[in-house]
């Protein structure tokens, strides 16, 4: 298959793919890994406080993170980590990690994964949140996507 090749291009702050996270965090997806040859994909997270991303993996991608505002304390294996704004954290590939907003403001912040592709699996959740609303997803449908990216929630 031929990657297309990157294009110049723009992505002001209100632009993107809004979701909603499972977990009902709000996030942005700025740039599909289809735009940049896979080679990464960028989101922005609005976590709100006591809001918190549960146990996962992402088998095929380091998970990058870069604080914006706010405070993220961030499981990460064996390591735990309180970033505020300005830090950057690397969740490897492989690896257990669960991130809390214990502060007393939203935490906001950017992803990106290398190489690109689970930002699809938030595309295709968030539309099933969506599509359920006001009730919530069948589990079903949310497994079969975690399968499809190589995310597993613990």
């Amino acid at each position: 298959m031929k990657k297309e090749p990157v294009q110049t291009r723009m992505v002001s702050r209100d632009e993107g793919h809004q979701v909603r996270h499972p977990t009902g965090a709000q996030m942005n997806i700025k740039v599909f890994a289809a735009e940049t040859g896979g080679a990464y994909s960028l989101m922005e997270t609005v976590l709100p406080p006591g809001g918190m991303v549960p146990r996962h993996v992402h088998e095929g991608e380091d998970e990058n993170n870069f604080i914006l505002e706010g405070q993220l304390t961030m499981h990460i294996g064996d390591a735990t980590y309180v970033a505020t704004a300005g830090s950057y954290v690397v969740a490897p590939r492989g690896v257990e990690q669960c991130f809390r907003n214990e502060g007393s403001s939203d935490c906001r912040f950017l992803t990106t994964f290398t190489p690109g592709g689970a930002e699809g699996f938030f595309r295709e959740a968030g539309e099933l949140i969506r599509r359920a609303a006001p009730g919530k997803p069948d589990p079903a449908e949310l497994t079969r996507l975690q399968q499809k990216y190589g995310l597993r929630y613990l």
